[in-house]
């Protein structure tokens, strides 16, 4: 089941149960971040009941009701079909040829043009970043060693913050003092035991080999307005049949017979040269880290 996460839609799952006017309890699992919501609906004389469900995010959700699991998923349109419709099946009609024109547009940018939470699982370095190679756009939660360090939702909670870097690259631990920060891990000389002093080496960063959980914001707060363009064009062919031949990589036409000749690059992209010059600039040649 598919949400549209619009300003004028309450972001709620309507589902299906037994009996009338009954009291449900229902647990909501986020499905980026594993965080468990629970709670208690009444359902309706209609045999459902409605389950809210977070509206700041595009995520994938479980709700059991009844020992059944549901999944539903919230989504933000890259065009909003409330403002290209006069009527609810204006509004309905448009909203199918958008979703097809999203999926389209995704195929070309896999990661597409969304605001979800992300999680990373990585291990300290030595060195006082942990490295990121997602668009992130706010840490949320850090655990170390399975361990809770940080919530942003109430860092006066822990005694140190945690926030991305200037350049957008790294977890760092923030701070208003002086700092000179390591940029790899030191290099430590193992010393001899010793009856006076217990030597210990403190290390207040991100020690090698211990286990990061990392809770992130990542992607767009708001889509990009050649990005809405694109949808909408994409959604207007899909919805008008429309096959301009400019728009089409025709690469030859005759008049006689009408025969025409589709450069393989049609098969490609989006099928609309204009869409596939915005989404160029988009597109990563690197999509997966990794060691060449």
């Amino acid at each position: 089941m598919e949400i549209l996460r619009i300003p004028s839609n309450t972001i709620q799952a309507v589902i299906s149960v037994t009996a009338a006017e009954v009291s449900y309890a229902y647990t909501l699992t986020d499905l980026m971040d594993s965080s468990i919501t629970t709670g208690t609906v009444t359902s309706s004389t209609g045999l459902t009941v409605t389950i809210p469900l977070p509206s700041t995010y595009d995520g994938s959700y479980k709700i059991n009701v009844e020992s059944t699991d549901h999944y539903v998923d919230v989504v933000r349109p890259y065009v909003d079909p409330t403002t290209k419709g006069a009527t609810a099946t204006d509004v309905a009609t448009y909203a199918k040829s958008e979703e097809l024109a999203r999926a389209i547009i995704d195929s070309v940018i896999p990661d597409g043009f969304y605001f979800k939470k992300k999680v990373i699982e990585t291990t300290g370095l030595g060195s006082d970043y942990i490295p990121l190679w997602v668009d992130a756009k706010r840490l949320l939660k850090i655990s170390e060693n399975n361990v809770l360090i940080y919530d942003a939702a109430a860092p006066e909670l822990y005694p140190y913050a945690f926030t991305i870097s200037d350049d957008n690259t790294s977890i760092i631990q923030s701070t208003t003092d002086l700092v000179n920060r390591l940029e790899g891990a030191q290099l430590v000389i193992p010393a001899s035991g010793s009856d006076i002093v217990d030597i210990k080496y403190t290390y207040n960063g991100f020690p090698r080999t211990f286990d990061y959980k990392l809770v992130l914001e990542v992607g767009y707060p708001n889509i990009p307005s050649d990005i809405v363009r694109a949808a909408e064009l994409l959604t207007e062919d899909i919805s008008c049949g429309k096959l301009e031949y400019y728009e089409r990589y025709i690469s030859s036409y005759n008049t006689d017979q009408f025969k025409l000749t589709f450069d393989k690059m049609v098969f490609e992209g989006t099928g609309n040269i204009i869409v596939d010059k915005i989404l160029s600039k988009y597109a990563k040649s690197i999509t997966t880290l990794g060691v060449l």
